[in-house]
Formats: structure tokens, sequence, C-alpha cells
């Protein structure tokens, strides 16, 4: 119920609450209020916190009974945390006077932050129903919304749910001035020459009948993923962009790619975690198992009982604890799930719907919880809710995960069917580590990666293994190579501070920068004897490798700097400011930037992207805004064309590092909540959003690819906040509605296979009729 009082009281004084709240009704207010004596636990503390979250009056019935309360304190918490008008009237006062005040302050909270109220209200409720597009906004309200940005700061999830309402309003206007244009050439081929008219009415009939066709295939999409594969499959004969959109949706949903049948409705896996065997124990008892790597065997066989039982104390359990000291806790019929950590409440994650059963992998970094809308897929780290896995035949009794946490099996009536849960290869695994960046090696078969504590790791690029480390002092904030990988800046801006590191050697010696300074990520010029360093809110320090001295400065206009690159030529320095303004200076030159573009809605740009073309990529805290995300591409006019496109992904508006593929016709972008996109350069779309990549994403590199001669163009090295470094092949090819759609009919014949998709019967032919004599 939005847009009510919430009335917090202590049951002690409940004889002048109730005629309150009578008095209250009376005037027709709407308020809640705790009747059913629900117990101080969770159950008690989600019902609550999702009521002050959707009132526009917080009502404190004060008393010293009220001030005692350990249940009210907790309510006022909340009031406190959702930031919300609060009014506190003292029991035992004239109940009408005590109304009559009440209606007054409830309309005017109404009136300041009725839309927050909603917005945050909607929002959550969209993202716990698993997102689904008929809880989005509609335009006008989203035009509400949308006035909000530049008065308070939105969560995640409601820049998310304005984000993907505007996405919404865009699809539908584009059907309606379909339709408008179909009228209008209705009324205009009375008076047109007739051939002409003909050519644009059936032009603008076709371009509506994509556009109604597209708006049509996201709402199958969203019902049905294999029928919404059938229509990707279908959509591959143009590079349209509304085609690009059905193939972006269709393929975004991960479904099963393993599964196998039993004898028996099953019971349970037996095993905590799956290594070489799948095993299950029926609910008669009978053990059935099948080769976990035999993808082509559809069928299990009976084991003996003996062979082993489940360990219900394993990390795999839903209550569990593991060696990482995490743990998962669901309440049976609610929507949400704990995490716990060293005993202690770390996460509560909201679902889309009510959770029956979960699991944590054994790496402890995601969880997944069956719930009656698919199996919602968790980022333990930041405690949301990644994806929902879907396209299981029944709904899902029991989960278990692989030992390497990349793929879970989950048991749906008679069947045992597995998702690949992962995106890329985990190159890297540092569990206990924040790592913060990545940057080349002296040779191609290694890099090396920088955690926050001021270790560097120097890695092979395909085993992982740590060749050596080396340390410098402090927090690494940001840590960048010149092009030979022999010399290295690692920038403490906490402590200002920033460190030239002879990488062969492994020593490090400070840099002295100016004492208003505050460092952000660097850049060496390509023969690595120069470092440009940006100062944020202020110039860019030109500094000398080998002396580490400050030997001049680039004077950036007001507010001052915040990112600088180098064009692939090196002839060209880029600069980013904090309200989103991209500057060019010729380096050692002493004249003042030139203004390149400012990208619109005025981002806080941290990373400037270059790659061949040349090509400009500004991303930072705001680009992953709709049209927020610019690309400038060099004309021969000697000045950039800016596409703007929309890139936002699940939960987060901030990009956090972005890099090309080697020839160009590809690019990346790493976000916070631990999303990385992938757009081709030349249409922008279709792109492949990648989720499975745990913790937020830090850094990215781009290397010639390991194996030369195979569809890869490159491997891009993603370093991720909760110790993982994953490498993923660049293949710019696959980036086309055409690949797509080959990728849609394949998925469809592997879910034939497994039998969880009957592809529709064919028309029957109509019987021929035998020509008639003359």
């Amino acid at each position: 119920m939005l847009h009510h009082v919430f009335v917090s009281y202590s049951r002690r004084d409940q004889a002048w609450v109730d005629a309150l709240v009578q008095e209250l009704a009376r005037r027709q207010v709407r308020f809640w209020i705790d009747r059913e004596g629900i117990p101080f636990s969770v159950p008690w503390l989600d019902e609550v916190e999702d009521a002050v979250q959707a009132c526009d009056l917080f009502l404190v019935c004060d008393s010293d009974h009220w001030r005692t309360s350990k249940p009210c304190a907790t309510e006022a918490g909340f009031g406190v945390h959702f930031d919300k008008v609060r009014l506190d009237v003292p029991v035992g006062r004239d109940v009408p006077a005590a109304a009559e005040e009440i209606v007054r302050m409830a309309r005017h909270a109404g009136r300041l932050h009725g839309a927050a109220t909603e917005l945050s209200v909607r929002a959550r409720d969209w993202d716990r129903e698993g997102r689904q597009s008929r809880r989005l906004a509609p335009r006008r309200l989203r035009r509400r919304f949308d006035a909000l940005r530049g008065s308070r700061t939105l969560s995640p999830i409601e820049w998310a749910f304005i984000a993907a309402s505007r996405r919404r309003t865009v699809r539908q206007a584009v059907v309606s001035v379909a339709l408008v244009l179909l009228l209008v050439a209705a009324y205009v081929s009375g008076q047109a020459v007739p051939r002409a008219e003909k050519q644009v009415d059936k032009q603008l009939v076709e371009q509506a009948e994509v556009f109604i066709g597209t708006r049509d295939a996201l709402a199958v999409i969203e019902d049905d993923p294999y029928k919404g594969l059938e229509l990707a499959a279908a959509r591959g004969g143009n590079e349209s962009a509304a085609y690009a959109v059905i193939h972006e949706e269709a393929l975004a949903v991960k479904l099963p790619d393993d599964a196998f049948t039993l004898p028996a409705l099953t019971g349970r896996f037996t095993d905590a975690t799956v290594s070489s065997q799948v095993r299950v124990t029926a609910k008669d008892g009978a053990l059935w198992t099948r080769a976990a790597d035999d993808h082509a065997r559809r069928s299990a066989r009976r084991a003996d009982s003996s062979a082993g039982t489940a360990d219900s104390d394993s990390p795999g359990t839903a209550d569990g604890a593991n060696p990482k000291g995490v743990e998962i806790r669901l309440r049976k019929g609610g929507a949400r799930v704990q995490l716990f950590r060293g005993g202690e409440l770390w996460r509560t994650v909201a679902l889309g719907s009510v959770a029956r059963t979960a699991r944590l992998s054994p790496d402890a970094r995601w969880a997944v919880v069956a719930t009656d809308t698919g199996i919602a897929l968790v980022d333990v780290a930041r405690g949301t809710m990644r994806k929902v896995l879907r396209g299981a035949p029944a709904p899902v009794t029991d989960l278990v995960w692989t030992r390497r946490s990349e793929r879970v099996w989950a048991l749906a009536g008679r069947t045992a069917i597995s998702w690949q849960v992962t995106d890329g290869t985990v190159v890297l695994d540092q569990f206990d580590a924040w790592l913060e960046d990545v940057f080349r090696a002296k040779d191609q078969a290694h890099l090396w990666v920088a955690s926050r504590d001021g270790t560097l790791r120097l890695v092979d690029r395909d085993s992982g293994a740590v060749i050596r480390t080396t340390r410098v002092e402090g927090t690494v904030n940001s840590a960048v190579s010149d092009l030979g990988g022999e010399w290295a800046a690692v920038v403490d801006s906490d402590a200002e501070k920033m460190w030239i590191v002879e990488l062969n050697a492994g020593t490090a010696r400070s840099v002295r920068l100016a004492d208003d300074c505050t460092p952000g990520r660097p850049v060496f010029s390509h023969d690595g004897r120069t470092l440009y360093v940006p100062c944020v809110y202020g110039d860019v320090l030109v500094v000398d490798t080998r002396s580490r001295r400050t030997t001049g400065t680039i004077d950036v206009p007001e507010p001052g700097g915040r990112a600088v690159a180098l064009d692939p030529s090196g002839r060209r320095l880029l600069l980013g400011t904090p309200e989103g303004i991209v500057y060019s200076v010729p380096p050692g030159s002493d004249a003042p930037p030139t203004r390149l573009h400012r990208v619109g809605c005025s981002p806080d740009i941290e990373l400037v992207a270059t790659g061949p073309g040349p090509r400009l990529l500004p991303v930072g805290a705001g680009t992953g805004l709709s049209g927020c995300t610019q690309l400038g591409v060099w004309r021969s006019d000697g000045a950039y064309r800016w596409n703007a496109f929309i890139d936002s992904p699940p939960d987060s508006v901030f990009a956090m590092a972005a890099d090309f593929d080697p020839t160009g016709k590809a690019f990346a972008i790493g976000y916070s909540d631990g999303s990385v996109v992938l757009h081709p350069s030349e249409n922008i779309q279709p792109r492949q959003a990648l989720s499975g990549i745990p913790g937020g994403i830090r850094a990215m590199l781009t290397l010639p690819a390991s194996e030369p001669g195979g569809t890869a163009t490159g491997d891009l090295y993603v370093v991720t906040r909760s110790g993982l470094l994953v490498r993923i092949p660049w293949r710019p090819s696959y980036l086309s509605n055409k690949a797509m759609a080959r990728e849609a009919a394949q998925r469809l014949r592997r879910a034939k296979a497994l039998g969880l998709y009957e592809p529709p019967a064919a028309p029957s032919s109509p019987a021929p009729t035998a020509p008639s004599s003359t």
C-alpha cells in the first residue's frame, strides 16, 4: 500500500492508539499499523521494512514505552534509512487535534516526497518480481521519476528501473510513430502520384510491421525463452536495430545446456558438490548416476546405493557455513535470503518470488536460489541478484554446484538439468584479494595484476601461474605500464602518492607530486620516457620517467581533469573531465586543450578508452544511463563523429573500465555490478551482456590472441574486486544479427536434444487437386 502513514507505537499504549487510528480512518487517511502481533524476527523485519519504505509520513506515538521498545527503535531506524518525514505525537494528546496535525503533515510529506516514495517502491517490486516489463513505469510517471535525478541520490535499482522504463517508452514511441506514419501515408495516398504512393505506402507498412513485430517478440521472450529463441533464429536476414534488440534479449536468457532423465521422481542430489559424477538419490532410496561430462547421454544408470551418501554439512548446503565463513539462510515462504559472514548478518538479498531452496557455491562467490519464476543467481560479494536461470521443465526441488563453481545442477520432476553460470575463463583466483588493475608485461606470454593491498603479481596469461611478486607501499588505486612492459606507475590516490616501478628489478621509487594534486590513473608516452598524470579537479602533470621529476603542466579548463589517455598514434593526448567534456592536446605542445565533445548527461569521466580508427570511448560514473554512453569515431574531415547508444546493464550506472579489440571492430565496457557488455563498433548493436563474472569490474586489458589463427582477434583480461582475473576471447564477428541468429538456432537444437523444447509442428499441406478435363 503506497502513500500511507506508518504508525509506530508501543502495544502498552494501544488504547490511545486505537482511538487515534479510528479518527484517521474517519478522515480517510491511509495508514499502516502492525495489528498481527508479528514476532520480533526476520519475517517481522521484512514486513515492517517494506511498509516504512512505502509510507510518506513516519508517525511516532511518543511515550516512555515507545522509547524503551526495541521493535520501535528498529522501526525508527528504517525511517531514518529511507529518509522519511517524521512526526512525533505524544500519547494522551487530544485525539481529534492530533489527527488534524497528522493529516496536514501527511499531505505536506506527500507533496515533498511522494514521487520519491513511489519510485522506491515500484523499483523494489519490479526487481523482486523478476524485472517484468509490466511492472515498469508509464511515460508520464517515468517523467516524474526522471525529475528526481537532480534532487536526490538514486539507488542502483532505481536507476535501472528508470532506464528500463525509458527503453520501453522508446519502443512504444517507435511503434506509435510507425502507426502515425501509416495514417499519414493513407491520407497522402489520395493526393500523391499513384506510383510514388504505392512505394511509400509499402515501405511504411514494412517498417510498421517490423516495429510491431519487435514489440510482440519481446513479450514472447519474457513469457517463453524457447519461443524467443525461435524468433531470434528466424531473424538473421538483415542487421536492423529492431532485430538486434530481439537477438540481445533472446540470447541473454541463460537456459540449460545439459540434462538427463531418471525413471522415477527424484529426491535429492547425493553429493554436496558434483565432480566426475552426477549422483541422485530417488525418493525410494535408489541411487542413479551419470558422468558429469557425458553430455550426449540422456539417461542415468542405477548404482549401488552404498557407494556414497549426501553430506548435509558440506559447503553446498543451504544453511551450512563454508570454509570461508560465508553461509546462506532463507525463510520458508519468504522472498529474501540472508548471507552471513563469520556468524554475523552480512547481506540481505531481495528475490523476484518465493524462495524454496538455496545453495552457496564452493568458492562462496555465488548463490543459487530456487524460486517460483526460476533459479535466482546471486552475487555474494555485492549481495544482489544478477540473473534468473530459466528453462526448467518443472519446479526445482534441489540444487548442487560443481566443485569449481562454474556450473549448477537442479532437480525438476524426473529431470536433472544443468546451466553454465560463469562467463569467460578464470585465469587467477585470489579469493581474499581485491584486484585493482591489470597491465602489460615485457613479453606477451605474461601480464601484471595489481592488488589493492600493494601486491603486484606477474602472471602467466594462459595457466594463471604467479611467476613472481613485488610490493609497493600503501593502497593501489590504479596501475599502468609503458608499451614495453618495463616500467609501471602505481597510484595511491587516498594518500596522494605515486611510485614508478622498474618491473624487471622490482624496485619502486616515489614521485614527488604537487601538494594539491590527487593523482588519477596516468598514461605513459609511447616511448615510455614521459608520464602524464591527471590531478583530479586539476591539471595534468608531465613527469620524466627516469628522473621522476615533474617537467611541465598541461592546463585543463575548469573544473579540471579526471582522466587522460593517448590516441593510438601517440600524437594526441585526450583529457576527460568530471563534467563529461573531452579535450585534445598534442603532447609537448604549449597550445591550450581543444574541446572535442561534451558527452550527453555530463557524466564524471574516469577513463577514456582508445582503439584503432581511431576511436574514443569516455566512460565513468553515469555513462551507464540510457543514451549517456557515446563513442567517437575519427572522420576524414579531421573531426570525430559521436554516436550515442543505450548501454544500461542490470544494476549499475558506474562504468569502471573499457577497452577495444585489437582491430577496433568491437569494444567492451565493465561495470561496478560485475557486468561486461560487448558491442560492435560500427552498428553498436547487437550487444552481448556477460553477467557471469562475480564481483565488481575494476580494470581491463586487451592482448593479442594467445592462439593465433583461431576465431578470436585477441583476449580481453578483466580483474574484479572479488579477486578474479578472467579471460574473454574477442570475437567481433559474433556481434551481428546473422551470427546471433545462428547461435539461437544452435541453442534450440540443443534444447530439443535435451527434451526441453518441442519445435512447432509444420503446417499440413493441402491435398493436391486433380486437374479438371475440358
